[in-house]
């Protein structure tokens, strides 16, 4: 092979063995990912592998793609070190083919014609599902629909089993379906992001371009996936008065930031 293109970092060692062994005819692209060495479900062990295979990453690889722009903190400014850098942002796209009046649609998700808050993540620990649970456990008057692949870990498992039998969560295990997801994301009051460890989230990305109001925890890499739109907290508690609301139309991106990720992007 000529070009080795790695999906994160975990198989860095393996790649420069190649490039090695080739005698460095074999260009190494490697895309980061989040920031994957401070994620909780990984040990120290773990955590510092991934740090060692960021470094280098850094050493070997011909070409990094970054998906955020808050990723360049991590390298120098020297221009030099900066020219196998490539800053591609995801892109997104909504599938409209779908409609809320569909009868069966409307007995798989009963939510959809009322008022609901959307969410959308893995279930992992800082996507901070449990505690978006227990604060709309405590808001019995807001409904709350989470997406989320729980069935896959430990902590998933948990969070279904505390909170599928609350009336005003529903709680979906898995939805795969684009077109049905979509229709969700179109007909939500608002999305609720709640990734911290993320880059630019595809999540966050797909109801930016959907149109649709968002609530995102404040965290810089959701700042500049933002560009200053949506609302941003750090404190859930923040989000008690906006659940009331009828008109937040405030916080849909503009159409300059929308613009930013819809499809195609190159």
């Amino acid at each position: 092979c000529k070009k080795i293109f790695l999906l994160g970092l975990k198989g860095m060692p393996i790649a420069i063995l190649v490039k090695i062994f080739s005698f460095n005819r074999v260009k190494i692209i490697s895309n980061i990912g989040g920031i994957e060495w401070e994620r909780p479900q990984f040990s120290r062990l773990q955590q510092r592998y991934l740090r060692i295979c960021f470094h280098l990453a850094n050493l070997f690889c011909n070409k990094i793609i970054l998906d955020n722009e808050y990723y360049l903190k991590f390298y120098d400014d020297n221009p030099e070190s900066r020219k196998k850098l490539l800053l591609i942002p995801y892109g997104g796209t909504i599938d409209t083919s779908l409609s809320i009046e569909d009868s069966n649609l409307e007995k798989k998700y009963p939510f959809l014609k009322s008022r609901f808050f959307l969410s959308v993540g893995r279930s992992i620990e800082d996507n901070k599902l449990g505690e978006l649970c227990s604060y709309f456990k405590k808001n019995p008057d807001s409904n709350l629909v989470l997406i989320s692949n729980f069935s896959n870990s430990v902590y998933g498992k948990d969070i279904f089993r505390k909170f599928s039998s609350t009336s005003n969560i529903y709680l979906i295990d898995g939805l795969y379906i684009k077109s049905e997801l979509d229709l969700l994301r179109r007909h939500c009051h608002a999305y609720i992001h709640t990734h911290t460890l993320c880059g630019s989230a595809p999540s966050l990305i797909e109801m930016i371009v959907a149109r649709r109001p968002i609530f995102s925890i404040d965290v810089p890499q959701n700042r500049h996936t933002m560009k200053g739109s949506g609302f941003m907290f750090d404190d859930f508690s923040l989000l008690e008065e906006l659940l009331q609301k009828d008109d937040l139309t405030d916080f849909i991106s503009p159409t300059s930031v929308v613009s930013l990720y819809e499809w195609p992007h190159i």
